[in-house]
């Protein structure tokens, strides 16, 4: 499912600011740990609460862009997924997106290693008001249960803030 971006009002005083040091940090209940940046936010659990009023789906961590526009966020499902699933899932997953989310102007769907693991990497845009929507699924088995990575943002916002969102991407280390 995906969820639209958060209005910067409602997370006012729902962030944390990043931390400028280049030390792995586990994340709390997820199997990974990631190399925080000052440049980015992170969301507290009222925050993630209020962002994301469904129990189901909610995001066990979310990290913000510092002018709150992109967002990264990480869930550890309880579906099942092998290691050795993630490549039929890039050639399975794109028809899904398709048939669940509107208006899909452009979808690539790959196979990439982040951290010595695999991953699927489903990037898609769809129409927005002033600009197109840009989401990034990225997803692993992690202890045999599917790990999303989840990046959201209008395109010029992710292309502006691009450098920052990948150094965090890039850092991330399963446990």
């Amino acid at each position: 499912m995906i969820r639209p971006l958060l209005t910067v009002t409602l997370l006012a005083g729902l962030l944390i600011p990043g931390q400028a040091h280049a030390v792995p940090v586990k994340l709390a209940s997820l199997p990974l740990s990631v190399e925080p940046n000052a440049k980015l936010l992170t969301l507290n659990q009222a925050g993630i609460r209020a962002a994301f009023p469904s129990a189901a789906g909610r995001p066990d961590a979310v990290f913000m862009t510092e002018d709150r526009k992109v967002s990264v966020a990480f869930e550890w499902r309880t579906s099942k997924l092998a290691s050795n699933e993630i490549d039929k899932l890039v050639a399975q997953f794109p028809a899904v997106i398709r048939a669940q989310v509107p208006n899909v102007k452009s979808l690539k769907a790959t196979l990439v290693q982040v951290g010595g693991s695999p991953w699927a990497q489903f990037v898609f845009t769809t129409p927005g008001q002033d600009d197109d929507l840009r989401r990034e699924l990225m997803v692993t088995s992690a202890g045999g249960r599917m790990l999303v990575m989840t990046i959201a943002g209008k395109v010029k916002d992710y292309s502006r803030n691009e450098a920052v969102i990948r150094n965090l991407t890039n850092s991330v280390r399963l446990n």
